[in-house]
């Protein structure tokens, strides 16, 4: 028994990847404060799922190219940790704004800001993950940091809820669209703490071939089986719309049905405290509007629980498997959110409730696997760039993904009233599936030096 406990002690989660984690937690939490509350803000605004589409799709796919040209400039200069400090400032200072924008137009705006700042910060900063540990714990290195991640996840909603219960019952605010202005305000904060975290704590371990000269990108340094992987990428990435969608169909459900306010309502200690918010109809948009941060926090907490072990899974079982295992979860959860139409009202919101645990598990699976896939797929002098690649992979399919759903969402509702979710998620699930076989077929296990 001794024996096999020796191994576990040598692996350890590497200083960086461990002051990484913090900043990305900080920098979800500033996030997530407001990103599960997009969906009510658009309505409230007067918008819906079609201006959703366009807006994750765009803000997603300017990061993606950016991550791109990032990963190409951080392999020529060998200074990740500037453009990861430049991007996470970005994001930070410019995403609190989304609380003073009039039209759901301008939060267009503001989230490409923000995404150019993801784009700038990402492929650098996985490239000093993967540069930070050995390759047999890579997957366990990037688990960790996205467990970490989803740490910030749950943070910032339950942030978001204490300053909206604050700002309704000590600040008297009966305005709803108020109150969340006032909330992604504050998502200032943990961002400000997050830039601090960086300067003074990321310390660089830069490639040491750090190849000086001009900015150039040519593929004749991936081999087929890389760039396989990153087509059936883009493929899969299609049928990936933004989750902002998944939150958008359960405020649907709870809009429709009034299950929660009716829950809220037979419960004595919480009717009286949601009494204390003024009208019937202020009092149930309030309900309403604090239940989706819940969800999204729930969700979240699965992600922080498996998120490292299931990233260790890949390293002992191979990537592949781990990434199709996370690949089928989420052609099932499409497939549930795809049939939800057929259950009652009050049955789609427990559905939907199942649906988000079981979601968690799809990035568990595989966004530590996914990431630790590149590393043992390419040589470390092109690990940056091979991270902009993979980023721009993803978002090569973010934009038509996001936009298409929308369209899909919207105007199959409108040809067949009430399965505008059936087409487009039933859609999203055919897509994954047809991933997971050319996955298998056209994509091997692969381990180059580092």
């Amino acid at each position: 028994m001794k024996k096999h406990s020796i191994p576990e002690r040598k692996v350890r989660i590497p200083r960086t990847v461990i002051v990484l984690g913090i900043v990305s937690l900080l920098t979800d939490a500033s996030s997530e404060m407001i990103y599960p509350l997009i969906p009510v803000y658009i309505a409230a605004l007067g918008s819906g799922a079609v201006v959703l589409g366009i807006i994750e799709g765009v803000a997603e796919t300017t990061s993606s190219m950016l991550k791109l040209i990032s990963g190409i400039i951080s392999d020529r200069i060998g200074k990740r940790k500037l453009l990861v400090l430049a991007g996470y400032t970005i994001s930070s200072l410019i995403r609190p704004l989304t609380g003073i924008v009039t039209s759901a137009w301008q939060i267009v705006l503001i989230r490409l800001t923000d995404r150019i700042g993801k784009g700038i910060r990402t492929a650098p900063r996985d490239a000093l993950i993967a540069a930070s540990g050995d390759r047999d714990n890579l997957g366990r290195a990037f688990g960790f940091h996205r467990a970490m991640d989803h740490a910030g996840a749950v943070l910032g909603p339950v942030i978001a809820i204490t300053v909206l219960c604050a700002i309704f019952l000590l600040a008297g605010v009966n305005d709803s669209l108020k109150a969340l202005r006032w909330t992604f305000l504050f998502a200032l904060v943990p961002g400000f703490f997050a830039i601090l975290t960086i300067v003074f704590f990321v310390k660089e371990k830069a490639p040491a071939n750090g190849s000086a000269g001009k900015f150039s990108l040519s593929f004749k340094d991936y081999d087929s089986n890389f760039r396989n992987y990153l087509l059936i990428m883009v493929l899969f990435t299609l049928g990936n719309s933004s989750d902002a969608f998944l939150l958008f169909r359960l405020e649907e459900a709870i809009h429709e049905s009034g299950a929660v306010v009716d829950f809220v309502r037979g419960n004595q200690y919480l009717n009286l405290m949601i009494s204390k918010f003024g009208s019937v109809e202020i009092q149930e948009n309030v309900i309403n509007i604090l239940f989706l941060p819940l969800v999204w926090a729930f969700f979240h907490i699965i992600k922080v629980v498996f998120s490292t072990p299931l990233g260790s899974l890949s390293d002992r079982i191979g990537r592949k498997k781990v990434i199709t295992m996370g690949w089928w979860v989420y052609t099932a959860v499409y497939s549930g959110f795809a049939l939800l139409i057929f259950l009652s009202p009050g049955l789609q919101i427990v559905a939907s409730f199942i649906l988000f645990a079981v979601y968690a598990l799809y990035y568990a699976f595989t966004e530590g696997a996914e990431k630790a896939f590149v590393a043992d797929l390419v040589k470390s002098e092109n690990k940056g760039t091979a991270y902009g690649l993979f980023n721009f992979a993803i978002g090569m399919g973010a934009l038509p993904a996001s936009v298409i759903f929308g369209l899909l969402y919207s105007y199959s509702d409108k040809l067949f009233p009430g399965y505008g979710g059936t087409v487009a998620f039933g859609s999203g699930a055919i897509i994954a599936l047809a991933s997971i076989i050319l996955l298998s077929l056209k994509v091997r296990e692969n381990s180059n030096p580092v």
